[in-house]
């Protein structure tokens, strides 16, 4: 890693040793946050589902699925912490990533819409029906005098 001094305070001398991540060290890192948006999406999609998994139609009272969902929250909660270790000064705040770690990931994604694809007949607009006058017979005009 290569490390630079930046002057954090202007006016004075607060310098600090920067360390900058290496290229392949960002890809691994956003490969680790997209592994862990896609187990936060199966992990509610399982405990939606009744902890069974998702694509099976009956399920059986198996425990394997309530396992998977621990084990995921446990791997998110060590990434997430992995992740801020440069900024973290101790275990009690490491704690507190791992366990803020699925809800953050689950908040982040949702502001994320997906939105399948239309096909010709859908994507043109319907035409809005404006509204008709609506039209007196002859005694609501005689008893309106």
């Amino acid at each position: 890693m290569d490390a630079f001094v930046v002057n954090i305070c202007p006016g004075r001398d607060c310098r600090v040793n920067v360390v900058a991540m290496q290229w392949w060290q960002a890809g691994l890192w956003g490969l680790a946050g997209g592994g862990a948006s896609g187990l936060v999406s199966l992990m509610t999609a399982i405990v939606n589902a009744g902890y069974r998994w998702p694509w099976r139609k009956k399920g059986s009272g198996d425990f394997r699925p309530r396992l998977f969902v621990l084990a995921c929250g446990m791997l998110l909660g060590a990434l997430v912490a992995a992740a801020a270790s440069a900024q973290i000064s101790g275990p009690w705040p490491a704690f507190i990533f791992g366990v803020g770690a699925t809800a953050t990931i689950r908040g982040v994604l949702s502001g994320v819409e997906i939105v399948p694809p239309t096909s010709e007949a859908t994507a043109t607009p319907a035409r809005p029906r404006l509204p008709q006058p609506r039209r007196r017979n002859l005694r609501e005009e005689e008893e309106a005098r």
